[in-house]
């Protein structure tokens, strides 16, 4: 483990159990930030195969893909056989000893397992059920498939990107899967904010998380200016070819980092423009001068162009390729990336929790789990089941996991 971030300080979740029963990225990424902050997580593994990250993105043989490895660090995993009466009651057993079930199965499939809000409330009324689909548990698109890509579509988040530019360029999916990543953070906060709450009322709740809504909700402000009619048009944050490479700089917002711009480039002249002589007149002419500062840029390295422009207190950046971006010094000093003794693997690095606090711990609590990994060991610790009842449920096949 990496010593530097080794800390005694507590988590903030430390004493919250979560049940998870999800895979890929949306719901899984909720648990392992609670797991970050100190929530013991119990993952509920598909059955019998586990979650499909494991052989997907890169998993190959081995079960244990990089998206797996990321999304699931820190939790305890079990992989029970749900289409079983015994595996649903042993469930909801687990559900009732849990503050927080987090699950992302399509609409009305946790009620058909008999495993629903109303299912769980009678064993435990203080139970906080967060369901996460792709557009949510009511309205017409409910029952559609939630994956990132089709909230990517129908959120205008697509579009955004391509179509509303002059010329439109044709859509392409983007390197990340930001309809999930958006959606486990504002599950997060929901979760979080729902155990604040029942910390002063002592009542539970059932959360309805949408890829589509979080999504939506998350645009900066083009959807907001259409509901208003505004004439704003997209606005695209400005990326500059450079000698070796590219670098983004912004021409604005306002007047005074233009005016620093052009000192930057040499062009001071460009303030007597009557295009570029104030805010107002910037704004209509905002392509034009990014255009003279793409111009200007060419002839310069990405270092030549960092200099000048942070010179003149001019917000940059070069854009990295992600060998690069892992291995930054502001990666390392922030404790962005550590390392963590994997059951397969050895001594691996994984990405770390982006949450920083002075008195409390954010971070890996441990690898990620293999298949059935902690099948007895929760089932003794949590429900204080005998050993020989758990192994009874392994030979009937309720249980399944990898040999270890």
């Amino acid at each position: 483990m990496n010593d530097k971030f080794e800390t005694k300080k507590p988590g903030m979740l430390s004493g919250v159990r979560v049940l998870e029963f999800a895979a890929l990225i949306a719901a899984p990424s909720c648990a392992k930030f609670m797991s970050d902050h100190g929530a013991e997580v119990i993952k509920v593994e598909r059955f019998p195969n586990g979650d499909i990250s494991r052989q997907s993105f890169g998993g190959g043989a081995t079960g244990r893909g990089p998206m797996f490895l990321q999304q699931n660090a820190g939790k305890r995993g079990v992989c029970i056989d749900l289409k079983d009466p015994r595996g649903v009651e042993l469930t909801l057993d687990l559900a009732e000893q849990c503050d927080v079930v987090i699950e992302a199965f399509t609409p009305g499939v946790m009620e058909r397992l008999g495993l629903g809000y109303e299912a769980l409330k009678v064993r435990n009324p203080g139970v906080i059920l967060c369901s996460v689909s792709g557009f949510g548990q009511t309205g017409p698109n409910a029952s559609k498939p939630g994956y990132a890509h089709v909230a990517h579509a129908m959120s205008g988040w697509l579009a955004l990107q391509f179509l509303h530019r002059e010329p439109p360029e044709r859509p392409r999916g983007p390197g990340i899967a930001i309809g999930d990543t958006t959606t486990g953070l504002t599950e997060f906060g929901a979760v979080c904010a729902a155990l604040f709450n029942r910390e002063r009322t002592g009542e539970g709740d059932h959360i309805d998380i949408a890829l589509f809504d979080s999504l939506f909700g998350s645009n900066d402000v083009s959807l907001q200016a259409e509901l208003v009619g505004s004439d704003q048009s997209v606005w695209y944050h400005p990326v500059h070819e450079v000698k070796d490479g590219y670098v983004t700089a912004n021409v604005g917002p306002d007047f005074r980092a233009w005016s620093n711009v052009c000192k930057a480039m040499g062009r001071e002249e460009l303030l007597s423009d009557e295009r570029f002589a104030n805010h107002r007149a910037l704004q209509e002419y905002i392509h034009e001068a990014g255009a003279l500062v793409s111009e200007w840029l060419l002839g310069l390295t990405s270092d030549e162009s960092i200099e000048r422009l942070e010179a003149h207190h001019i917000a940059c950046a070069k854009v990295l390729m992600i060998p690069d971006v892992v291995r930054q010094p502001q990666v390392v000093e922030r404790g962005l990336i550590r390392s963590v003794d994997d059951p397969v693997f050895g001594t691996i690095d994984l990405v770390n929790s982006a949450y920083q606090y002075k008195y409390h711990h954010s971070g890996l609590r441990g690898p990620a789990p293999r298949l059935g990994e902690h099948n007895a060991q929760v089932l003794r610790e949590v429900l204080k089941m005998q050993d020989s009842d758990i192994a009874k449920l392994e030979r009937d096949g309720v249980l399944r996991s990898e040999d270890v």
